[in-house]
């Protein structure tokens, strides 16, 4: 009984880390790019706490081509990639055991990343999911899932992933235009492989980012808003119970001296409460 009672809970606490994960995606590498003297991957660590309870570690690397940031280069000649693992920890682990592991890979041209391929392993108890995204041209994108989602079905038969980019890429294309405008606002197609949605970004304004248990930064920061509209592959009753926020909001600051802006803080609400994810350590 305890057992079916974590797995119900579990499930639905899945789906509100995973819309989280997908939205945080879209913003956790802002900024990332803009100086040439970054040539090595950067590495942002995130806790994710729920009711103020630590429920997930977050490490996201980006890894985008020098020359897109270095002045005299073509810009945005190169390759990319983008990889995040999130993981359930401490005693929400023992409850739902979740991990998952994302990786994108594409091409910059002219500052704009043209994505090539996308995967992602998803293990929940002792069940594992594997989603792969293969991009074509005219942004044909072919979809492979073991096992094949009933989302993922209706996702290819009636082609809504096409013309979009998966999570990952979205980050380098936000990065791109970030460093060109210093602005976070901008719109962008997602398809994660399950859902497809579309992503509002736009800033807020000014702010001021309190120090948590494990912060690396606190101060003045940039605020924005992501507010997704979704197309494809949401289940009703996830939806209609609220368990995918309609917006969310980040803070954007440089958490260390000489180092580009970051998002140092991310915070959604849900039925389950409120989720924020803190930066706790930049390499």
């Amino acid at each position: 009984m305890a057992k079916q009672w974590g797995e119900g809970l579990g499930r639905r606490a899945a789906s509100f880390l995973g819309k989280r994960l997908s939205l945080f995606m879209i913003v956790a590498g802002m900024a990332a790019l803009p100086a040439s003297a970054f040539a090595k991957p950067t590495i942002l660590t995130y806790v994710g706490y729920l009711a103020g309870f630590p429920v997930i570690d977050l490490t996201v690397t980006v890894d985008v081509p020098v020359a897109a940031g270095a002045v005299g280069a073509a810009a945005g000649s190169g390759t990319y990639q983008v990889d995040a693992v999130m993981a359930t920890s401490g005693n929400f682990a023992a409850l739902y055991p979740y991990r998952q592991e994302m990786k994108a890979q594409g091409g910059m041209v002219k500052a704009k990343p043209v994505p090539q391929q996308f995967h992602s392993e998803a293990t929940i108890w002792q069940r594992r999911e594997t989603i792969s995204l293969a991009y074509g041209a005219g942004g044909q994108v072919t979809i492979s899932a073991t096992p094949m989602s009933q989302q993922a079905r209706q996702a290819v038969r009636e082609g809504y992933a096409n013309g979009t980019m998966d999570p990952a890429s979205a980050v380098v294309a936000l990065v791109a235009a970030f460093s060109q405008r210093q602005d976070c606002g901008g719109a962008y197609a997602v398809f994660d492989g399950v859902r497809r949605y579309d992503i509002m970004v736009e800033k807020t304004g000014g702010a001021t980012v309190n120090k948590m248990q494990r912060s690396v930064y606190q101060g003045p920061a940039t605020e924005c808003s992501a507010v997704p509209k979704l197309v494809g592959g949401f289940q009703q009753a996830a939806v209609q119970s609220q368990l995918y926020p309609q917006k969310a909001r980040l803070w954007l600051a440089p958490a260390l001296k000489g180092f580009p802006a970051v998002p140092v803080r991310m915070s959604a609400t849900n039925a389950f409460g409120e989720m924020v994810l803190d930066l706790v350590a930049i390499q």
